[in-house]
């Protein structure tokens, strides 16, 4: 693969992780409005079943052997990053409002769930600025095989937010879920359902980081909490 190659794919996986998330919030904040019922709601959870099994799928190692023979070992995150995007950019596509909502706020209280709101997406974009989110999409790994460089060991890290909760993404994308000026029924049955499917990953990632950082791990475990944040940072001394 040369450089300009590499740059391509670099931009086109970017854009197929970043757009659909960008939809995402859109599509929380401004809801579509409509007249759907429990069929529609039901289509809803079936499309975010089979969204949340075609992930849990590509998880496994069994289809992740069989893409590495497709598109080779170097590249099978970047395929899992990819399909994630235009699954989820499908999933709001096809996305049935229904009518109703829990609450709509006016006035000054429109202004401050508006501001908590889009703190809670700044914090999501931000939080990646403390690892390396390029490893993340599975970039980097692409780029140290074109320099010949071998891959990195998974390491421990607490920077920034990560002092303070184990996983700050999954807590920031719960208040992304679920903090807004309105919450219509299209939008409650979209944050329910992401919000099971958030706790089920985060089970599954505990316990592959569990296995990847054996002791170091269960010591940050043991102080630092899952989602609800220390008051002070913790320190972690190798």
């Amino acid at each position: 693969m040369t450089r300009k190659h590499y740059y391509f794919l670099v931009a086109a996986t970017r854009l197929c992780s970043d757009a659909p998330l960008l939809w995402m919030f859109y599509f929380l904040h401004f809801p579509r409005r409509g007249s759907g019922g429990a069929s529609d709601a039901l289509w809803n959870a079936v499309l975010f079943a089979a969204f949340g099994g075609i992930h849990s799928l590509f998880a496994r190692e069994a289809p992740k052997r069989m893409v590495a023979r497709l598109v080779g070992p170097a590249f099978v995150r970047i395929a899992y990053v990819i399909l994630s995007g235009v699954t989820l950019a499908l999933l709001l596509h096809l996305w049935r409002p229904v009518s109703g909502e829990l609450w709509q706020a006016s006035g000054y209280a429109w202004w401050l769930l508006t501001a908590a709101y889009a703190a809670s997406v700044l914090a999501l974009i931000h939080i990646p600025s403390y690892f390396d989110y390029h490893d993340f999409l599975g970039l980097r790994q692409i780029a140290r095989s074109l320099a010949g460089e071998p891959s990195s060991p998974t390491a421990l890290s607490v920077k920034g937010p990560y002092a303070y909760c184990r996983h700050p993404m999954y807590l920031a994308m719960l208040a992304v879920f679920w903090v807004g000026p309105a919450m219509s029924y299209t939008r409650l049955e979209f944050a329910l359902l992401g919000t099971l499917y958030l706790f089920v990953g985060l089970a599954f990632e505990e316990g592959n980081l569990r296995r990847e950082l054996g002791s170091s791990y269960q010591l940050y475990s043991a102080n630092v909490p899952m989602l609800i944040p220390r008051l002070t940072p913790w320190h972690y001394h190798e």
